[in-house]
């Protein structure tokens, strides 16, 4: 709905208006501030994508690596349509 909001007043403020914010942007961008807090932020999200892997890893293959080769399932996958 932001999103919607900010298009719709940016597309009424015109040309001028959308190169002074993208200026702005391209300031803030360039500082230290917000490479350190970009970096933060996406150290977080691996962080966080690895340990969702390992949750679901845990969930589907008993905590073993799918690609080990001593993954033992309770369940025999062979042949499942629903894993295709």
């Amino acid at each position: 709905m932001g999103l919607a909001v900010g298009y719709y007043y940016g597309a009424k403020a015109g040309r001028p208006r959308y190169q002074q914010i993208d200026h702005y942007l391209a300031q803030v961008r360039d500082s230290d501030a917000y490479r350190d807090l970009r970096d933060q932020v996406m150290t977080l999200v691996d962080d966080s994508v690895a340990r969702a892997r390992g949750a679901v890893g845990d969930v589907a293959f008993g905590g073993a690596s799918p690609s080990s080769a001593e993954a033992r399932s309770p369940y025999d996958y062979t042949g499942d349509p629903t894993l295709n």
